[in-house]
C-alpha cells in the first residue's frame, strides 16, 4: 500500500501512524511504501519504525525522491547528488528497512517524447544525469547497507526501454538503437508503475499487444514489484471497486509466472482533491467501496 507517512502537513499528518497502522491491518496490507525527500523525513520513519509499527507485520518501502537534481547537468554531478541524498536519507533506517526504492518516476518530466518504447524517444541531453542520479541512489544505499535491496521505476507506461538502457548501457542518441558503451546500472529488483489509465499491463500500446511484464521478466530476470497501481479517479465508486478486485485477481493469478512479488496500490488515502486514488477519502475516515474490495481479497488470500 502507499501512503505518505512523513508528511507534516495534510490528512497523513493528522491520521496518526498508529491509525495508519490500524487501517493497513485491516486491509491486510503488508508493505507500506512512503516517499522520502531529506533526513528528517528519515528519522520521522525511522521513529514510527522502531516505535508503533514495531513487530506489527507490515514493513516499510522507503522511495528516495531526488528533487534538486539538474536534469540538464552532468552525469556526475547527478551521481554525487544521488549518492549523498541516499547517504544521508538511509542511513538513519539501516537495520530497518530491507528494500528501498531509488528515484520516483524520473523518467516523466521531459525525458521522454512518445511511447517510450525506443531509444529514439528519450532525450539525449536530459539521460547522463538521469543514468547519474539513478546510479548514485543505488551505490549511496549500499554504502550504507550492501544487503538492502535496490528498485528502480519508471511511471510512463511503455519506459521500460528506459530500463533496459540502464541495464545494458545504452546511451540515446536520437536513433532507433542508441550508442552502447556507458556503465551498465544494475538493481535488485524491477519496479513499475500502472494505472488504470494505461489498459492492461499485459496487453499494452495501441494495439494491445505488448506484454509488460514479460519484458521485464526477460529483460533482467529479477523480481517485479508494481509499486504504484490505481484506478482513474473519475470512475465511479462501484468502478473503482470493481477494478481494484479485478487487477488483485489477475496480478495473484499471474504473480508465479512473472516472480511478481509486490504490488502496492496508490493510495491509502486521499491526499487531496486533486489526488484522489485513495481506498478512504479525503477526511481520511470515510471508507470507500473499494477499500471493502481490497480488504475482502485479501482476507480469501491473506499474506
Amino acid at each position: 500500500m502507499n501512503g505518505h507517512m512523513a508528511y507534516t502537513s495534510g490528512v497523513y499528518a493528522t491520521v496518526t501512524p498508529a491509525e495508519q497502522l490500524a487501517l493497513l491491518q485491516d486491509l491486510g496490507a503488508t508493505n507500506y511504501r512512503a516517499d522520502i525527500y531529506n533526513p528528517n523525513d528519515s528519522q520521522l520513519l525511522a521513529s514510527i519504525m522502531t516505535g508503533v509499527f514495531a513487530n506489527s507485520g507490515v514493513s516499510l518501502l522507503p522511495c528516495i525522491v531526488p528533487v534538486y537534481f539538474n536534469q540538464a547537468g552532468t552525469e556526475s554531478d547527478a551521481y554525487n547528488l544521488g549518492y549523498q541524498l541516499a547517504v544521508s536519507v538511509i542511513t538513519p533506517l539501516k537495520g530497518i528497512v530491507q528494500h528501498v526504492e531509488c528515484g520516483n518516476e524520473l523518467d516523466a518530466n521531459g525525458l521522454i517524447n512518445g511511447p517510450g518504447n525506443s531509444p529514439s524517444d528519450y532525450n539525449p541531453a536530459y539521460w547522463p544525469a538521469y543514468r547519474g542520479v539513478i546510479r548514485g541512489m543505488i551505490d549511496g544505499v549500499k554504502a550504507v547497507d550492501p544487503t538492502i535491496k535496490c528498485g528502480v521505476n519508471v511511471g510512463i507506461p511503455l519506459a521500460y526501454t528506459a530500463l533496459q538502457m540502464l541495464w545494458n548501457g545504452v546511451t540515446p542518441d536520437g536513433s532507433s538503437t542508441g550508442v552502447t558503451g556507458a556503465t551498465p546500472v544494475r538493481w535488485d529488483v524491477t519496479m513499475y508503475h500502472w494505472y488504470e489509465s494505461s489498459g492492461d499491463i499485459r496487453y499494452a500500446g495501441a494495439f494491445a499487444n505488448i506484454n509488460v511484464l514479460e519484458i521485464l521478466t526477460q529483460s533482467f530476470g529479477l523480481p517485479i514489484w508494481l509499486t504504484e497501481w490505481g484506478f482513474i479517479p473519475s470512475d465511479t465508486m462501484a468502478g473503482r471497486a470493481s477494478y481494484v478486485t479485478g487487477v488483485l485477481n489477475e496480478y495473484h493469478a499471474v504473480r508465479a509466472q512473472y516472480n511478481l512479488e509486490s504490488i502496492m496500490m496508490y493510495e491509502m488515502i486521499s491526499a487531496a482533491s486533486s489526488d484522489d486514488f485513495g481506498l478512504i477519502g479525503t477526511d481520511g475516515a470515510t471508507k470507500t467501496l473499494a477499500y471493502s474490495a481490497f480488504k475482502t481479497f485479501t482476507a480469501a488470500n491473506p499474506v
